[in-house]
């Protein structure tokens, strides 16, 4: 599989939009990958290809394979557990990965509703009828992200976000991994009480305040142990684990791997992107 990486080069999107990413496969060759859990939202557009997705315990699986119809678009996001892709199929497929908080930017559409749509695209892009022709009808690749860029441009609309919502994401960000910060004590800070933050979180970000700090705890450590091999023991009480035994064990629900076995297998690896990739 060809894997292409883009990042936007509009200053009002850099904040909003981590990547353009864009996979080519031929019908011969049949391939895997997998991915972690993560606090941004894959919108994931496919040509020609029957998705099938399953997301329930214990399982978070898709198989692409070939479709009658022309566009399916889908969000993918929020997941606990390692994302595992099959692709059994030609594939032409485009992905925008948004930051946390910032598809609410795009479309007041409900995160409950665009994640159960297979037509996610055109629920967010609803006066954009002939985009995907254009858009698949182009083959270089830096040309589909600047007509992605000026789709997004077009429909951005940064009212749509609370002042609320941006403040608790520059209150996470700005805390960083310097000190653990318990949902009580973001409620407090913010002067909400933890039902109506719970909620902020759910209809502005799709995700649980809980769980979209516990996440982001993840991925510092996995960044932190992508940049520099360091001892568990280190990392674990830098990103405010309670011992080496309590990060390998989370490391294991998110991924299913130890540190050492994911960070010896890694296949693609940029910034927010860590994947362990297959060719059959």
């Amino acid at each position: 599989m060809n894997t292409h990486i883009i990042a936007p080069k509009h200053p009002l999107l850099k904040k909003h939009i981590q990547y353009f990413l864009f996979f080519k496969q031929d019908a011969k060759v049949a391939s895997s990958y997998v991915t972690f859990p993560n606090n941004n939202l894959c919108l994931a557009i496919y040509k020609n290809n029957h998705v099938e997705y399953q997301s329930t315990a214990g399982v978070n699986n898709c198989k692409v394979s070939n479709g009658q119809n022309s566009f399916t678009s889908r969000l993918y996001g929020f997941h606990n557990l390692p994302f595992k892709v099959q692709v059994q199929s030609d594939l032409d497929q485009v992905c925008i990965l948004f930051s946390p908080a910032a598809l609410r930017l795009f479309t007041k559409e409900a995160y409950k509703d665009l994640l159960s749509t297979d037509d996610v695209f055109n629920a967010i892009f609803q006066k954009s009828p002939n985009f995907l022709e254009a858009l698949f009808g182009t083959a270089d690749f830096f040309e589909r992200a600047a007509l992605l860029e000026t789709l997004l441009l077009k429909n951005l609309n940064l009212e749509n976000l609370p002042s609320k919502m941006n403040e608790a994401l520059q209150l996470i960000s700005a805390v960083g991994q310097n000190k653990a910060l318990p949902v009580e004590e973001l409620a407090k800070t913010l002067q909400l009480n933890e039902s109506t933050l719970y909620r902020l979180f759910s209809t502005h970000l799709g995700q649980n305040p809980k769980g979209y700090l516990k996440t982001l705890r993840f991925r510092h450590t996995l960044n932190e142990l992508m940049a520099k091999p360091k001892q568990l023991t280190q990392v674990a009480y830098s990103n405010h684990y309670f011992d080496q035994a309590h990060l390998i064990k989370d490391f294991k629900t998110f991924t299913g791997c130890t540190p050492k076995e994911l960070t010896e297998h890694v296949s693609v690896k940029e910034r927010n992107l860590v994947w362990l990739y297959n060719e059959v």
